[in-house]
């Protein structure tokens, strides 16, 4: 792929690494059938998930689960513990009391916890939320911005799920839900060198109502809204990302766009006329995961060596709210 300097990124950043972590063995459709009565087969032709991973919140908690991720994200980078500067951590699953962040604390903060198990002593940390999907776009620019406006070097970003506690299974969607985490480091750069090269973002609060909580502490999603609007965004944002960079598709190496539901993902696939090869998806092991399913998927493709340093890279997402986006960026 030929050097892109980024023309609309004023925060110019290098990406060190990224980890991920998946909690315990993979669950089977099978195992949903014989404990929810779910069709195993209406699940993936459905959803496209196969199995998908659940943490015990009494044993593995989302700080847990971030640490893995984060620890993971430390090594790939080559950089000590102590070298970090900033702490940013999202969620759309954790819950005051009902779901909390760990096994001592009701409340549902990620950061000052992760910041303590990791002993970044030093570090600014907080968790940005109201962005659910879209996590990972969003903290990473909020890493980018910060780092600059700040003078620092290293931003830890971290993006958690542990969805089980929250979920309704009376409704057959509840399947399709994942825990897992994932992390990278952005570090401070000139923008010649920047592996961030472009990020686009929009909101519209009249999809508010898509989701909602029961009385239960459980969630509520409106899946046929959320197919609906989707890939129409999803198509159109990325197509955005890629006319503001003068790129076209065959110029992108990798495109990972969020991993909703697999339907979700071949309308897009479609739309936009992007080559099998091109496309990246973990869905069908690890289930929705939220924030996690954009950044976990590139990372776990890095690890298979699939991802080669120097790739670019387009994934986009749709959030709760609705709030979507897509980042292009340099492995």
């Amino acid at each position: 792929m030929k050097n892109i300097i980024p023309k609309n990124i004023e925060a110019p950043v290098k990406l060190l690494g990224m980890g991920h972590y998946f909690p315990g063995d993979p669950i089977d459709n099978k195992a949903i059938e014989q404990k929810f009565g779910f069709c195993a087969d209406w699940i993936v032709e459905h959803t496209g998930v196969h199995t998908r991973h659940w943490a015990d919140n009494n044993e593995i908690s989302f700080v847990d689960l971030a640490k893995n991720a984060a620890m993971d994200a430390l090594e790939k980078a080559h950089l000590d513990k102590d070298e970090i500067d900033i702490l940013i951590c999202t969620s759309a699953t954790a819950r005051p009391v009902c779901n909390p962040s760990t096994t001592s604390n009701k409340y549902m903060d990620i950061a000052p916890p992760l910041q303590r198990e990791l002993g970044l002593n030093n570090v600014f940390c907080f968790d940005l939320t109201a962005v659910a999907c879209l996590g990972f776009v969003n903290i990473s620019m909020a890493a980018a911005a910060l780092l600059h406006s700040m003078n620092k070097k290293n931003a830890l970003i971290v993006c958690v799920e542990s969805p089980k506690n929250i979920l309704n299974f009376k409704f057959k969607n509840s399947t399709l839900f994942g825990a897992g985490a994932a992390a990278a480091i952005w570090q401070i750069c000139d923008k010649k060198e920047s592996d961030l090269i472009d990020v686009v973002i929009h909101s519209d609060g009249n999809y508010f109502e898509a989701f909602d909580i029961d009385d239960e502490n459980k969630v509520l999603m409106k899946g046929k809204k959320v197919g609906e609007i989707a890939p129409k965004v999803l198509t159109e944002v990325t197509e955005e990302i890629l006319s503001r960079n003068k790129l076209q598709i065959e110029d992108v190496d990798w495109f990972i766009p969020h991993q909703a539901n697999i339907n979700i993902i071949k309308q897009l696939k479609e739309k936009l006329k992007i080559p099998e090869e091109k496309l990246l998806v973990n869905i069908d092991k690890r289930g929705n995961t939220s924030s996690v399913g954009g950044p976990g998927c590139c990372s776990e493709f890095i690890d298979k060596g699939t991802i080669k340093h120097g790739d670019l890279i387009l994934t986009c997402s749709i959030g709760r709210g609705f709030s979507w986006g897509g980042i292009l960026f340099k492995y």
